[in-house]
């Protein structure tokens, strides 16, 4: 029982055993158009918050908790998607190196570049990295409302786990708990 917890002390309070999280600069083919996707930084959070204020009316992360989230560079990454230098989405990560799991924290696209495959290709992305990580699952929360993105995550390996009653803060709307297996 003492190696388990020793174990698990580790991996949870040692940043200097875990990797910084890094992510090179590229440009890719999404549907037959050319972005650019690169790791966030403090320079981009203003855009992000605006982001998510075009899709939701009102931004579920402050400035300040996308800050605290961009200090994190042992088991936070977040990347942006551009389109002529413009940020058209995001998608921020947290690694739970205990479980072993790559948990999105959150994903947005500005809603006239929804349903274009920048948020598959950002998933799959990190799915891939998480392989890369030897991490076995990825994981995130989802409105239970919310079909159509539902249906995006079951199509690309996510399966529903559980209801988290009332979890979000604004509207107190149940959200789905889904996870993808990584090690088939």
């Amino acid at each position: 029982m003492f190696e388990k917890f020793k174990e698990w002390l580790v991996n949870t309070t040692t940043p200097t055993k875990r990797p910084t999280l890094d992510f090179t600069r590229r440009v890719v083919m999404i549907s037959g158009h050319q972005y650019g996707v690169r790791m966030a930084c403090d320079q981009d959070i203003q855009t992000l918050v605006e982001i998510e204020e075009r899709i939701y009316g009102k931004a579920p992360w402050s400035y300040a908790a996308f800050q605290i989230e961009l200090q994190r560079p042992h088991d936070r990454l977040y990347l942006v998607v551009e389109d002529d230098q413009q940020i058209v989405g995001f998608i921020g990560t947290a690694v739970d190196w205990y479980h072993y799991d790559l948990h999105i924290t959150n994903i947005g696209i500005t809603p006239s570049y929804q349903r274009k495959g920048i948020g598959t290709y950002l998933i799959s992305t990190f799915k891939n990295y998480a392989r890369h990580l030897k991490l076995h699952s990825m994981s995130l929360e989802v409105r239970v409302h919310n079909v159509s993105a539902r249906k995006l995550y079951a199509s690309l390996g996510f399966r529903d786990q559980h209801i988290k009653p009332r979890y979000y803060l604004d509207d107190h709307e149940d959200a789905v708990d889904m996870q993808a297996n990584l090690l088939r």
